[in-house]
C-alpha cells in the first residue's frame, strides 16, 4: 500500500489567497426571506397570496398558473405546493381563517398602488380574524411582539390582538381603541408573550358588529439582529459561516417568472406596505420585506461585502423565457444605475436621499455587481456589453462578473460566474478542473455548487466531496476569488428545493454536514497559498447499476442478452422511454416509440398533467429516445452482452453502471415517476456516425471531442455481437470480440488537502474520504512548535442532521504534540479519521 505524504513547502509561496473567497448565496426560495430570515410572523400579510400572478393564466379550479413561456407553476389559490396545502385547514384567503365573521377579498379601494388587495372583515359581536402564520407563529417566554395594519373602520370599536393555541389558551393579549375612519389609519399594538409556544396564531378580536377593511398587516419580533429587523439565529448561523460576501437576490429570482414579476430593484425598497409583490417562481408570492436595503445593511451587521445581482433585460430562459424588448431592457438598465445609487450616492441623489430616509445616511459598501443570472446566448452578449459598459463608466470601482465567458466573444469580462450541481463523483474528479484555466483571462466565481444527485443529499458523502473540491478551488486560488454553495436556506415547512445549506422551522435552525465542512475550511485562512505535495493512495469513483440500452431512433433490434454469462429474461427488461416488442418471427425484440409516455409527480395532477403535455408539445430535445433497463441486479463488476441490429443513422449507446439516486434532490417541480436522463448516473459506450466514444452524462456535460472518438466498423446490414466488461476500474467494449475502445476510470486520491499560511501559522486542510482511517507523513521545511490543534468533523456517508440531532456531524476540536525526526526540517506523522475533514494548525518558530 502506498505511504500517504504532504510535503508543505512555507518557503515557496505560490501566491496570495483570495481574501473573499468563501460567501454565501441569498435566494428566496422555500420561504427562506418571509417566514424565515425576514421573520414577518404573519403569512399573506397583504392578501394577494391568491391572486393569479401578473402576465399569467390558470386553470379552473388554481392550480397551477401557466407562464407566457407556457411554462406551468404550482399555484393551488395561493397556497404553493401540495403538500404545504395538505399542512393548513381549507380557506379563501391563504392564512386567514375567520370565526363568527365573515371575510372578503377586495381588489378595489386598495391601501395604495402598489397593494393589489384589501380584506374587508365583517364582524359579528365577539367575531375574530385569524392568521395561523408559517406552520405556526413561534413567541419565546417574555418575548414581546409588535403589530401594527393599515385599516379603515367603520364603526369606533376595541379591538383585542391575541397569541393563543389550537385549544383556545391564550399566550399573550393586548387591546387598543379604534376611532372610526373612512380613510386608511395605521395601528400598532405590543403583545408580550407568556411562556413559549412555536404552535400559534395571531387573532383579531372585535367587540362589537363592525366592518373593518384591512390593508397591510405585519407582526415582527421587537427583537432582530442588531435591531435591523432580521431573525437573530438565523443571521448568526450566516456569521458563523465565515464568509466573506453574499449573494443576492438570487438565483432564478432575478429574472422571475415573466417581466411583470422580476425582482426589480424599485420595487424592493420604500416602506414594505408601498414595495409591490412578487410571484417567485418558487411556489409562493413575496412582499419583498427582505428587499435591497435589509441585503444592504445584512452584509454591514455581519462584515461580508455585497454581490448583487441584476436584471439585465431578460427572463428566465430556463423557463422558456427570453430577451426583453429593447425600451423594456434600457428600463431594467435605470433599475441597475439607480440601485447603484441608493447603494453608493450622495444624500442629495434621488436613491441616495431614500437611503438616508430608511436610516442609513452614509453610503454602503458595494464591491460586487453581477450582470443577469444564468443567462446565456446572443441575447445575453447583447446586453451584458450594455449593461457592462454603461455602468462601469459610472461605478468604475465596483467589480463586475458575467454570467458566462464572454471574454471570447471579445467583451471586456472580469469575472466569469460558473455554476455545478452533481454527484459526488463528480467532485472527487475534478479537484483539478481549474488548473489548466488560461491564467491571462477573467477570474472565476464558483457562484453555485452543491452535491444534489446520488444516494443521499444532504449528507456527510456529499460534504466530503464538496469539501475534496474545494481543496483543488483553494489551490486555485489565483484565478477562483469567490465561490458559494447554493441553495443557501430552507425552511423545512416549505421545502421546494434540496439540498440546502441550513434548514430551520419557525423557531429552530440546523446547519448541515456541508455547512460544517465549508465553514471549518473558511474559517482557517491563510495569507499565502503553499506548495504543497500529495503521495498516497488513490481509488476509483465508486459506480454501481444495472445495464442499459438507449437509442435515438426505431430502427433497433436485440437479442440473446447476457449477464456475467446468464441469459436475461423478458421479465428482467423494461422499457423506461419507449416501449419493447418481440418479433417471434425475428426472434429479436424491436424498440419502439409507441404510446408510452412519462408521468410526472410532485405538485398535483393538473400540474403533473400540464407538465407532462408541455414536455412532449415544447420538448428541448432534437429527437426521441428509446431507452430499455435490464434488472438483473446492481453491481460494480460485470459482463454485459447481447445482438444488435441497427441502422448506421441511428445513435446508440450502451451502458453498465446506470443507477438512479432514491433521494429526493434538486428542484423540486414536477419529478419525473420513473428513471429519467437527468437523474441517472451511468458510463456510456456511445456508437455515432460510425464512431465509438465514451461518455459519462452530466448536466454540464463537455462534448466529445473528434480526438476522443475512434472508427467503428460495422455491419449494418446483420446482427454483431457487443460486449462491455467493466468492473471498478474501467471497461472495455468489444464488437465481434474485437476490441473497440477502452476506458480507465480516473483515480482520485484517498486524501485531499490544501494548504495556506501567515508570518506565523500553517493550515492544512485535509479529507479523508475513505471508510479507513489513514497514517499520513507530513512534512515541512520549517521547524514548527510541537503542539498542534486538530479542528474535525467526521461520519458515516449517509449520516445527516436534524432537528432532533442538530450536530450530529460538527466540529470537534483536539490539540497533540507531535515527535519529530532528527532534522532541520519537521516530519511526523499524524492519523486521519475515515471520512473526515481536518485542518491542522501549525505555529511556526
Amino acid at each position: 500500500m502506498a505511504q500517504n505524504t504532504i510535503r508543505i513547502e512555507t518557503k515557496n509561496p505560490r501566491f496570495a489567497t483570495a481574501p473573499e473567497l468563501y460567501g454565501l448565496f441569498f435566494e428566496d426560495i422555500n420561504h427562506a426571506a418571509d417566514g424565515g430570515l425576514y421573520p414577518e410572523r404573519l403569512r399573506n400579510r397583504a392578501f394577494e397570496d391568491s391572486l393569479v400572478p401578473e402576465g399569467c393564466e390558470t386553470d379552473p379550479e388554481h392550480k397551477i398558473y401557466i407562464n407566457d413561456g407556457n411554462w406551468p407553476g404550482v399555484f393551488n389559490h395561493g397556497e404553493g405546493m401540495d403538500e404545504w396545502l395538505a399542512a393548513v385547514p381549507p380557506t379563501e384567503i391563504p392564512a386567514w381563517y375567520t370565526e363568527n365573521a365573515e371575510m372578503t377579498l377586495l381588489q378595489a379601494g386598495t391601501l395604495n398602488q402598489n397593494r393589489k388587495a384589501a380584506l374587508q372583515v365583517i364582524f359579528n359581536q365577539g367575531g375574530a380574524l385569524k392568521n395561523i402564520g408559517y406552520c405556526g407563529i413561534h413567541a419565546d417566554t417574555g418575548e414581546r411582539t409588535r403589530f401594527y395594519a393599515f385599516l379603515k373602520v367603520q364603526k369606533n370599536c376595541t379591538l383585542t390582538f391575541e397569541l393563543t393555541a389550537d385549544d383556545g389558551t391564550v399566550f399573550g393579549t393586548e387591546s387598543i381603541k379604534v376611532q372610526a375612519s373612512t380613510d386608511y389609519q395605521r395601528i400598532e399594538a405590543g403583545i408580550t408573550c407568556r411562556q413559549e409556544c412555536s404552535a400559534l396564531s395571531f387573532v383579531i378580536r372585535c367587540d362589537c358588529r363592525n366592518e373593518i377593511i384591512f390593508g397591510f398587516t405585519s407582526l415582527m419580533p421587537e427583537h432582530t439582529l442588531c435591531g435591523h429587523g432580521l431573525r437573530e439565529d438565523l443571521a448568526l448561523q450566516l456569521k458563523n459561516t465565515h464568509s466573506k460576501f453574499i449573494r443576492f437576490p438570487g438565483g432564478c429570482v432575478v429574472e422571475g417568472i415573466n417581466e411583470q414579476n422580476t425582482l426589480a430593484f424599485s420595487k424592493t425598497v420604500g416602506p414594505v406596505w408601498e414595495r409591490p409583490s412578487a410571484q417567485l417562481m418558487w411556489h409562493y408570492r413575496t412582499t419583498n420585506g427582505l428587499g435591497f436595503h435589509e441585503y444592504m445593511q445584512l452584509c454591514e451587521d455581519l462584515g461580508m461585502e455585497a454581490l448583487y445581482v441584476l436584471n439585465c433585460g431578460m427572463s428566465c430562459q430556463a423557463r422558456h423565457g427570453k430577451g426583453f424588448p429593447e425600451d423594456v431592457t434600457k428600463k431594467y438598465l435605470q433599475e441597475a444605475l439607480n440601485a447603484l445609487e441608493y447603494a453608493l450616492g450622495s444624500t442629495d441623489s434621488r436613491w441616495g436621499s431614500l437611503r438616508a430616509a430608511m436610516g442609513h445616511p452614509e453610503p454602503f459598501r458595494l464591491k460586487y455587481v453581477e450582470i443577469g443570472n444564468e443567462n446565456f446566448g446572443p441575447e445575453y452578449t447583447e446586453r451584458y456589453e450594455l449593461f457592462y459598459r454603461t455602468l462601469k463608466e459610472a461605478y468604475p470601482g465596483i467589480i463586475f462578473i458575467s454570467n458566462g465567458h464572454t471574454e471570447r466573444e471579445g467583451l471586456t469580462t472580469e469575472i466569469v460566474d460558473e455554476h455545478y450541481y452533481n454527484a459526488p463523483e463528480f467532485f472527487l474528479e475534478n479537484t483539478d478542473m481549474f488548473e489548466d484555466y488560461p491564467r491571462e483571462g477573467p477570474d472565476i466565481f464558483l457562484g453555485e455548487y452543491a452535491v444534489n444527485g446520488g444516494k443521499t443529499i444532504a449528507s456527510m458523502e456529499c460534504a466530503l466531496a464538496e469539501a475534496a473540491f474545494l481543496t483543488g478551488v483553494e489551490k486555485n486560488q489565483d484565478i477562483v476569488r469567490l465561490s458559494a454553495y447554493a441553495p443557501l436556506m430552507q425552511n423545512s415547512d416549505y421545502t421546494a428545493w434540496k439540498p440546502n445549506l441550513i434548514v430551520f422551522n419557525n423557531h429552530t435552525v440546523y446547519g448541515i454536514p456541508s455547512y460544517h465542512a465549508i465553514s471549518l475550511m473558511a474559517k482557517y485562512r491563510g495569507e499565502n497559498v503553499t506548495s504543497l505535495s500529495l503521495t498516497g493512495e488513490t481509488e476509483p469513483p465508486a459506480y454501481t447499476g444495472i445495464p442499459g440500452i438507449l437509442t435515438e431512433k426505431e430502427d433497433f433490434w436485440f437479442k440473446n442478452v447476457m449477464v456475467d454469462g446468464r441469459p436475461v429474461q423478458q421479465e428482467e427488461m423494461e422499457a423506461i422511454y419507449g416501449e419493447l416488442r418481440y418479433d417471434v418471427e425475428e426472434q429479436a425484440y424491436r424498440m419502439i416509440f409507441g404510446n408510452h409516455r412519462h408521468h410526472y409527480t410532485g405538485k398535483n395532477d393538473v400540474w403533473n398533467k400540464a407538465f407532462e403535455d408541455f414536455i412532449y408539445s415544447n420538448s428541448s430535445r432534437e429527437v426521441p429516445i428509446l431507452w430499455t433497463m435490464f434488472h438483473t441486479g446492481e453491481k460494480d463488476e460485470t459482463c454485459f452482452e447481447f445482438d444488435a441490429r441497427f441502422a448506421a443513422d441511428n445513435s446508440v449507446s450502451f451502458s453498465v453502471f446506470n443507477s438512479c439516486g432514491a433521494s429526493d434532490a434538486g428542484c423540486n417541480e414536477p419529478r419525473d415517476a420513473e428513471w429519467n436522463r437527468r437523474r441517472i448516473r451511468n458510463q456510456v459506450w456511445q456508437i455515432k456516425d460510425e464512431k465509438s466514444a465514451l461518455r459519462v452524462p452530466r448536466i454540464f456535460e463537455k462534448p466529445v471531442s473528434e480526438a476522443e472518438k475512434v472508427p467503428t466498423c460495422i455491419d449494418y446490414t446483420c446482427y454483431n455481437h457487443y460486449r462491455i466488461v467493466a468492473d471498478r476500474f474501467g471497461y472495455c467494449c468489444y464488437i465481434n470480440d474485437q476490441l473497440i475502445i477502452e476506458k480507465k476510470q480516473p483515480l482520485h486520491p484517498v486524501l485531499h488537502a490544501s494548504c495556506e499560511m501567515t508570518d506565523t501559522k500553517v493550515y492544512l486542510k485535509v479529507v479523508n474520504v475513505a471508510a479507513e482511517e489513514k497514517e499520513l507523513t507530513i512534512e515541512l521545511d520549517t521547524r514548527i512548535e510541537s503542539g498542534i490543534q486538530i479542528e474535525y468533523i467526521e461520519g458515516s456517508p449517509e449520516d445527516q442532521n436534524s432537528f432532533e440531532d442538530p450536530e450530529h456531524i460538527a466540529p470537534k476540536m483536539i490539540s497533540m504534540d507531535v515527535a519529530f525526526d532528527a532534522s532541520e526540517e519537521d516530519r511526523f506523522q499524524v492519523t486521519v479519521p475515515p471520512y473526515s475533514v481536518s485542518v491542522y494548525s501549525f505555529t511556526k518558530q
